[in-house]
């Protein structure tokens, strides 16, 4: 059987501002789901409350139909790249590597520059680098199902091809849900898409979807 992660009923609210209200998604081992929506959209509070590292007023999170354990991240059920640093800042590159058990040579295979970065902190590293770093050690870890928020953000374009064949590869045995601005870069490796707008989830069926919602007339690729 296919794992499957799917969440409906999230309502956040901060005060009388609905952030969100009456999505739903599901995302299965073996595919990769983009997420796309305006910048405020609540994208980010989206995997925030999936992960549980927000809290809201309303959330239902299933696997393969029943709740989701208590204890999932122990369990390695989701991990999360969230768009705030994820490297700890006292520690160096090969520390937070050894610390998600990632081979370092396998970085340095598809990234052959952070071979010199290794013993630097994540101060010392470039954003794009840095973003990285942490993205391999999301994709690599063992969870079943990861949440990525911005994976691109601040990566040299001739990397961001690197990470949509290293998302393709993950997605072999992990279900993946993304989101980032490089809206193109997004599209080229989901095999599902749905937009957040007005706090709702709707699935995308051709880019007439995105223009309907009032997205694609406000968004640059770069």
């Amino acid at each position: 059987m296919t794992d499957v992660l799917e969440f409906d009923g999230i309502e956040l609210s901060y005060g009388p501002n609905r952030v969100l209200f009456g999505t739903y998604m599901n995302c299965r081992v073996g595919e990769i789901v983009g997420v796309l929506g305006r910048n405020g959209s609540g994208k980010s509070s989206l995997f925030k409350v999936v992960f549980g590292s927000q809290s809201a007023q309303h959330r239902s999170i299933r696997l393969n139909g029943g709740p989701l354990p208590d204890d999932f991240i122990r369990q390695r059920l989701i991990s999360y790249l969230p768009q705030g640093d994820l490297i700890p800042p006292h520690i160096s590159v090969a520390k937070a590597l050894a610390l998600y058990r990632v081979d370092r040579a396998e970085v340095v295979h598809y990234f052959p520059e952070v071979a010199q970065q290794l013993t630097l902190k994540p101060h010392e590293l470039s954003g794009g680098y840095r973003r990285i770093v942490e993205l391999m050690m999301i994709l690599k870890s063992p969870s079943k199902f990861c949440l990525l928020d911005e994976p691109f953000s601040g990566v040299m374009p001739v990397h961001v091809e690197t990470i949509r064949t290293l998302l393709k590869v993950a997605s072999a045995d992990k279900g993946i849900i993304l989101t980032d601005h490089l809206y193109r870069s997004v599209m080229s490796c989901a095999h599902r898409l749905y937009i957040l707008a007005n706090g709702t989830t709707y699935a995308v069926k051709d880019q007439s979807d995105l223009a309907f919602r009032g997205y694609l007339s406000s968004q640059h690729d770069s």
